[in-house]
C-alpha cells in the first residue's frame, strides 16, 4: 500500500484553499494590472488644451469644408481636424505653449499659418476666421477659458489684476488677468469683489486673450 495515499494534495488544490481563506476572511486579493495612481496629491492636472474656430471665407475662393487644420509644437504634430460643411473645426491635445496653427487645402497647399499662445488646460475660441492670400484674419476677439491658481492679488475694490499660475502635467505659465467693474466674480454662486479672491484660490478664468500672457477677464469663478 502506498504510504502517501490520503496525504497527497496537489499544489493547485492548496492554492485554491489559500485563496478561499483570504476571500472568506474579507481580505482583498490583488491580481495585478490595477490602477497605479498611487496616493497623495500634487500630481497636477491631466486636462488637455482645446482650440476651435470657424473658417467663414477663403480668398481666392475655395470651399470652406474639408480644410485641414494642424497644430504643431516644436515641429511635432499634436492634433488636427478637417472643417465641416460650416467651416467649423476643433482640436484637442497637449500643446500648451506657443504652438503653430496651419491651414491646408485639399491639395495640401498652405493657406496660412500663425503662432498662438495657449495656456495649460485652456480652451481657446478663435471665432470667425478669414483666410486671404496666405494671411489669417481673425474677425472676432480670441476668447480663452482656463484653470489656474491665484499667486498675487493687485486689486483695489473691484478692479485691478490677478497673477495666476496655469499648469498641468505638460507645462505651466504665469498669466496676468485684468479685472474691471464689468468682470463677473463668483464664489459658490454668490457675487464677490476682487478683494475676496485670495492667494492659493483655484479659479476658472474666462476672458479675451491679449498679447503675451495677458487676459482681459469677463468672468472669474472661485472653485
Amino acid at each position: 500500500m502506498n504510504k502517501f495515499k490520503g496525504r497527497f494534495i496537489p499544489g493547485a488544490i492548496i492554492s485554491l484553499l489559500v485563496l478561499w481563506f483570504f476571500i472568506v476572511g474579507g481580505c482583498d486579493v490583488d491580481f495585478g494590472g490595477g490602477d497605479n495612481n498611487g496616493g497623495g496629491g500634487g500630481g497636477g492636472s491631466t486636462k488637455q488644451e482645446t482650440v476651435n474656430g470657424t473658417i467663414v471665407d477663403i480668398i481666392p475662393d475655395q470651399d470652406i469644408e474639408g480644410i485641414l487644420v494642424e497644430i504643431t509644437l516644436n515641429d511635432f504634430l499634436e492634433g488636427s481636424d478637417l472643417t465641416n460643411s460650416s467651416g467649423v473645426f476643433e482640436i484637442e491635445g497637449t500643446f500648451a505653449g506657443s504652438p503653430k496653427i496651419k491651414f491646408l487645402d485639399s491639395a495640401s497647399e498652405s493657406l496660412g499659418e500663425i503662432f498662438l499662445d495657449v495656456f495649460p488646460t485652456a480652451e481657446v475660441e478663435l471665432g470667425d476666421i478669414r483666410l486671404e492670400s496666405g494671411n489669417i484674419i481673425f474677425e472676432d476677439e480670441t476668447d480663452v477659458t482656463f484653470d489656474a491658481e491665484v499667486t498675487s492679488n493687485n486689486c483695489s475694490g473691484n478692479s485691478g489684476s490677478l497673477e495666476v499660475n496655469a499648469k498641468n502635467d505638460e507645462d505651466e505659465v504665469n498669466v496676468i488677468v485684468q479685472i474691471s467693474e464689468s468682470t463677473d466674480l463668483v464664489n459658490d454662486g454668490d457675487d464677490i469683489t476682487c478683494t475676496d479672491i485670495f492667494l492659493g484660490d483655484d479659479v476658472e478664468v474666462q476672458g479675451e486673450l491679449l498679447n503675451g500672457s495677458n487676459v482681459d477677464a469677463t468672468r472669474i469663478e472661485v472653485n
